[in-house]
Protein backbone atom coordinates (compact mmCIF):
# COMPACT_ATOMS: atom_id res chain seq x y z
CA UNK A 1 0.00 0.00 0.00
CA UNK A 2 1.07 3.31 -1.18
CA UNK A 3 1.94 6.38 1.68
CA UNK A 4 -0.60 8.46 0.34
CA UNK A 5 -3.37 5.52 0.75
CA UNK A 6 -2.34 4.66 3.84
CA UNK A 7 -3.27 8.37 4.74
CA UNK A 8 -6.47 7.92 3.01
CA UNK A 9 -7.26 5.23 5.22
CA UNK A 10 -6.58 7.30 8.35
CA UNK A 11 -8.58 10.22 7.56
CA UNK A 12 -11.40 7.98 7.04
CA UNK A 13 -10.81 6.19 10.34
CA UNK A 14 -10.01 10.02 12.21
CA UNK A 15 -12.27 11.03 14.95
CA UNK A 16 -12.69 14.89 15.45
CA UNK A 17 -13.84 16.68 17.93
CA UNK A 18 -16.72 18.35 15.64
CA UNK A 19 -18.01 14.86 15.14
CA UNK A 20 -18.81 14.42 18.71
CA UNK A 21 -20.52 17.76 19.54
CA UNK A 22 -23.74 18.50 18.20
CA UNK A 23 -26.77 20.55 18.65
CA UNK A 24 -28.78 18.62 21.16
CA UNK A 25 -32.83 18.70 20.03
CA UNK A 26 -33.94 17.94 23.37
CA UNK A 27 -34.96 20.59 26.14
CA UNK A 28 -31.33 21.22 28.29
CA UNK A 29 -33.50 20.65 31.27
CA UNK A 30 -33.28 16.73 30.26
CA UNK A 31 -29.85 16.21 30.77
CA UNK A 32 -29.20 19.08 33.05
CA UNK A 33 -29.98 21.06 36.40
CA UNK A 34 -29.32 24.95 36.31
CA UNK A 35 -28.33 27.14 38.95
CA UNK A 36 -30.75 29.86 38.14
CA UNK A 37 -30.05 31.45 41.59
CA UNK A 38 -25.95 31.45 40.96
CA UNK A 39 -24.83 33.84 38.27
CA UNK A 40 -21.09 33.01 37.54
CA UNK A 41 -21.62 35.92 35.03
CA UNK A 42 -23.36 38.49 33.08
CA UNK A 43 -22.16 39.92 29.06
CA UNK A 44 -23.91 41.57 26.44
CA UNK A 45 -25.56 38.62 24.82
CA UNK A 46 -26.97 36.72 28.34
CA UNK A 47 -25.60 35.15 31.82
CA UNK A 48 -23.08 32.01 32.39
CA UNK A 49 -24.56 29.57 35.53
CA UNK A 50 -23.26 26.48 36.76
CA UNK A 51 -25.14 23.49 35.48
CA UNK A 52 -25.07 19.76 36.75
CA UNK A 53 -25.21 17.22 34.79
CA UNK A 54 -27.99 14.52 35.58
CA UNK A 55 -26.52 11.35 34.76
CA UNK A 56 -23.02 11.73 35.38
CA UNK A 57 -22.74 14.32 38.23
CA UNK A 58 -20.06 16.63 36.59
CA UNK A 59 -20.67 20.31 37.00
CA UNK A 60 -20.42 22.43 33.54
CA UNK A 61 -21.08 26.15 32.99
CA UNK A 62 -23.82 27.38 30.36
CA UNK A 63 -24.03 30.53 28.81
CA UNK A 64 -27.81 31.36 27.80
CA UNK A 65 -27.95 33.29 25.02
CA UNK A 66 -31.23 35.29 24.06
CA UNK A 67 -32.01 35.01 20.37
CA UNK A 68 -33.37 38.20 19.90
CA UNK A 69 -29.60 39.42 21.08
CA UNK A 70 -28.06 37.56 18.02
CA UNK A 71 -27.67 40.38 15.30
CA UNK A 72 -26.25 38.48 12.76
CA UNK A 73 -26.94 34.20 13.24
CA UNK A 74 -24.64 33.49 10.23
CA UNK A 75 -21.81 34.55 12.12
CA UNK A 76 -23.11 33.73 15.57
CA UNK A 77 -23.24 29.95 13.92
CA UNK A 78 -19.94 30.35 12.41
CA UNK A 79 -18.47 30.79 15.86
CA UNK A 80 -20.37 28.05 17.28
CA UNK A 81 -18.79 25.77 14.23
CA UNK A 82 -15.41 27.09 15.44
CA UNK A 83 -15.75 26.07 18.99
CA UNK A 84 -16.86 22.57 17.61
CA UNK A 85 -13.56 21.96 16.10
CA UNK A 86 -11.06 23.35 18.42
CA UNK A 87 -9.50 21.34 20.46
CA UNK A 88 -6.85 22.56 22.64
CA UNK A 89 -5.93 22.39 26.60
CA UNK A 90 -6.23 26.81 26.59
CA UNK A 91 -9.13 27.30 25.06
CA UNK A 92 -12.81 26.98 26.45
CA UNK A 93 -14.22 23.13 25.73
CA UNK A 94 -17.81 23.15 24.23
CA UNK A 95 -19.45 20.15 25.63
CA UNK A 96 -22.90 20.58 23.54
CA UNK A 97 -25.38 22.77 22.66
CA UNK A 98 -28.93 23.37 23.15
CA UNK A 99 -31.69 25.70 21.29
CA UNK A 100 -35.05 26.44 22.06
CA UNK A 101 -37.81 29.16 20.64
CA UNK A 102 -36.34 31.61 23.16
CA UNK A 103 -32.46 30.73 24.01
CA UNK A 104 -29.62 29.28 22.70
CA UNK A 105 -27.98 27.19 25.49
CA UNK A 106 -23.99 26.77 25.17
CA UNK A 107 -22.69 23.89 27.73
CA UNK A 108 -18.76 24.45 28.27
CA UNK A 109 -16.02 23.46 30.52
CA UNK A 110 -16.86 25.16 34.32
CA UNK A 111 -13.40 27.75 34.35
CA UNK A 112 -12.89 28.86 37.94
CA UNK A 113 -10.36 32.02 39.09
CA UNK A 114 -12.04 35.01 38.29
CA UNK A 115 -12.43 37.56 35.54
CA UNK A 116 -9.25 37.37 32.94
CA UNK A 117 -9.88 40.92 32.30
CA UNK A 118 -9.92 41.91 35.80
CA UNK A 119 -6.14 39.83 36.01
CA UNK A 120 -4.69 41.30 33.39
CA UNK A 121 -5.78 44.90 34.95
CA UNK A 122 -4.58 44.03 38.04
CA UNK A 123 -0.97 42.30 36.52
CA UNK A 124 -0.66 45.52 34.45
CA UNK A 125 -0.77 47.79 37.50
CA UNK A 126 1.35 45.71 39.93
Amino acid sequence: MENNSLEKVFEEFLIKKSSMISKNENPISTFYKIDKKNILGTGTFGTVQRVLHKKTGQIRACKTINKKKISNPQRFADEIKILTDLDHPNILKLYEYFEDQKNVYLVTELCTGGELFDMIVEKEFL
